[in-house]
């Protein structure tokens, strides 16, 4: 089969013509995802919260004392939320436990966790018993070298 001096030409014009129109894409980058989302494709990044210290200056809303029975604390606990729900109904109540530091991770993990069941949750029931919502409570507990008691301290922001 002989093809005609023509019919190449043709064939040679068209294929000029064509890579000519596509010259200009060589430059271009492929739609893919990140051409939508520039971040897509990437692994997430995991923010860690800070801790909810207390700035210098800027005492903690309430503070309890390990020992302090229930009757005593937990009246106070509800007037003061809903005090606090009364002035800003939309505020944020940190209740953070303190341990001393521990001899041992295992002890220290377990004073975290006696001090989770038996006081910061009481406190938080308390919160909550007063009207504010879950969405409203923020729990922690943590470990402190400075501190010689176990303790729940009550921020507000």
């Amino acid at each position: 089969m002989m093809v005609s001096y023509a019919h190449r030409s043709a064939l040679w014009i068209r294929s000029a013509f064509l890579m000519t129109l596509a010259t200009p894409l060589w430059g271009c980058n492929p739609i893919d995802q990140r051409t939508f989302d520039p971040q897509a494709g990437r692994p997430p990044r995991v923010a860690a919260p800070a801790l909810p210290v207390s700035a210098p200056g800027k005492p903690a809303f309430l503070q309890i004392i390990d020992g302090t029975p229930e009757d005593e604390y937990g009246p106070a606990v509800e007037k003061a939320t809903k005090l606090a729900l009364s002035r800003k109904a939309n505020i944020l109540f940190i209740v953070q436990g303190i341990t001393p530091m521990q001899q041992t991770p295992e002890a220290e993990r377990q004073t975290l966790h006696d001090i989770t069941q038996h006081l910061v949750s009481s406190v938080g029931h308390h919160i909550l018993a007063a009207g504010a919502r879950p969405i409203q409570l923020d729990m922690r507990v943590s470990a402190d070298p400075t501190v010689h008691n176990n303790m729940v301290r009550i921020y507000v922001r």
